[in-house]
């Protein structure tokens, strides 16, 4: 697969160095990453960034019994979390569930904010959404096939973001089937009476 020619944002790219990306959209992040060496690379000089401000921070003292505390709890027993899974394990077992002729949608479990979606949405030749807008910020993050999305075309590694003040309805583009992850804020606001019908039955 040829390197994206579109990345996320930098402060997009930032917050997820810095773990205050929304709940969920690391995963999209996540999932560019593992195809991208230029943002590799970004969240590498913003890692190393990290750690130069944090050799800048003044020591401060401790307080009284918190070395104990500290080593006490690191002598518990660990709690029983289930193993973390991968991204390839976590789209593996996604149940998949149509919603449209050729198109079908798979909630992915992993942790988001209520209100917010998390979801595969895998769509044939031909196949486009219903004109919406935002309530939030939204991520796409292509992993097969290619998006059009007004004149800009996404193909498999981009991702595209979009905010609560963008309207659009993007559409398969070309003969390949197309496979998108998407991290959504809030639900999709449709432009007509088929896509609320459509959305609300898909639950975005």
């Amino acid at each position: 697969m040829s390197q994206p020619r579109h990345h996320p944002e930098a402060e997009t790219l930032l917050a997820y160095v810095a773990g205050t990306l929304r709940a969920g959209f690391d995963l999209a992040v996540a999932a560019h990453l593992h195809g991208c060496a230029h943002c590799c690379a970004g969240v590498r000089r913003l890692e190393r960034l990290g750690g130069a401000l944090l050799d800048e921070i003044a020591p401060a003292a401790l307080a009284e019994g918190a070395s104990a505390a500290m080593m006490a709890r690191l002598d518990a027993a660990p709690p029983a979390d289930p193993a973390p899974r991968g991204i390839d394990a976590l789209f593996a077992t996604a149940r998949r569930r149509w919603v449209a002729p050729r198109v079908w949608i798979a909630k992915l479990d992993t942790p988001h904010a209520p209100g917010d979606s998390i979801f595969l949405l895998g769509a044939g030749r031909g196949a486009r959404t219903a004109p919406h807008r935002h309530r939030g910020r939204e991520l796409t993050q292509v992993l097969q096939g290619a998006l059009r999305d007004g004149d800009t075309i996404y193909r498999a590694g981009d991702m595209a973001e979009h905010d609560a003040a963008q309207d659009h309805f993007p559409q398969v583009h070309g003969d390949a089937f197309c496979l998108c992850l998407f991290a959504i804020e809030g639900r999709l606001a449709a432009r007509t009476l088929p896509g609320r019908i459509a959305f609300g039955l898909a639950g975005v």
